[in-house]
């Protein structure tokens, strides 16, 4: 069942929902006025996820593929209705680092 999460402006809606396993964690954000850009601060519940507060994490937004690397609980946000009423966010709690990946020459 989604949950409600906190957001610092009455104007934004933040709730998200997770599988138990913590593979697949989802977060939406919707401005709730359709003609004006809104932004605040919203607080993802990173101990919920597993996620220390000093470890970043890839908020990939699936409306825009837009990818940000997010790092704490409070993160900033802004909506522009005319452009795209909402967000929603897919966390990959692991960053691929460097040697993560085989290089061949």
């Amino acid at each position: 069942m989604p949950r409600i999460q906190e957001s610092d402006n009455d104007n934004l809606i933040f709730y998200g929902k997770a599988t138990e396993d913590l593979s697949n964690i989802i977060l939406v954000i919707v401005n709730l006025d359709p003609f004006h850009t809104h932004s605040g601060w919203v607080k993802v519940p990173i101990h919920k996820f597993g996620i220390e507060p000093n470890q970043p994490y890839l908020v990939h937004d699936l409306l825009g593929d837009d990818k940000y690397i997010w790092q704490g609980e409070r993160n900033y946000v802004e909506i522009n209705s005319h452009i795209c009423p909402a967000y929603i966010f897919r966390i990959r709690r692991r960053l691929k680092k460097e040697g993560d990946f085989d290089y061949f020459m």
